[in-house]
């Protein structure tokens, strides 16, 4: 039997995420079985399953790719010389959100609800959620060196708190509809950079 190429096996990998990703979307995760996935994908049993165990790896998989995306972004702003400003950062990381909102923002929100009652989901979540707020404490601790922040706050208390406002500002887009970015940073940048008199 001819071996299959990495390309090919990526191709086979996505198009399984892919037909997940449309099934969690319509029917959420409870009422999506392995079944329908494979009928989705349009392939056999044996083929999905050869590339995940079964649904919680598939649920794995989207959200590494979902905080991947994110986390990349802030690598990205760290890597740069001289690092954009908080203001710049955090508004790449919003339009990332935005991008993100109407397929991958769903499942997030899917996500973090079935955390509450399925062990496997809540360590899935917890894993992603806990490389995306590194990331964005490291971006707090460039911030404190720029002198943007005060550098006698507690940079992890600070950075968790910036974290917060990453899925703040996705439920918002989710629930509530159209939420100005614009003025989401400033209200942000404004509270973070606010000194004492």
């Amino acid at each position: 039997m001819p071996r299959i190429s990495d390309a090919r096996r990526q191709e086979r990998k996505a198009q399984i995420m892919d037909a997940a990703r449309g099934l969690f979307m319509r029917n959420g995760f409870h009422a999506t079985t392995m079944d329908d996935i494979i009928g989705a994908a349009g392939m056999s049993a044996g083929g999905v399953y050869r590339y995940f165990s079964g649904k919680e790896a598939i649920i794995s998989a989207i959200a590494e790719q979902v905080a991947g995306a994110l986390t990349e972004g802030i690598h990205q702003a760290l890597a740069q010389d001289p690092p954009p400003s908080l203001t710049e950062s955090l508004g790449h990381l919003l339009r990332t959100v935005d991008g993100l909102a109407g397929t991958y923002g769903r499942l997030a929100l899917q996500v973090w609800g079935e955390a509450q009652r399925d062990d496997d989901v809540a360590r899935i979540a917890a894993d992603e959620m806990s490389r995306l707020r590194a990331a964005v404490v490291e971006l707090v601790v460039r911030a404190q060196a720029a002198g943007e922040l005060d550098v006698d706050a507690d940079p992890t208390a600070l950075g968790h708190v910036v974290f917060s406002t990453i899925p703040g500002y996705l439920v918002q887009r989710r629930i509530l509809g159209e939420v100005d970015r614009e003025s989401y940073i400033a209200a942000l940048t404004a509270l973070l950079t606010r000194r004492s008199s």
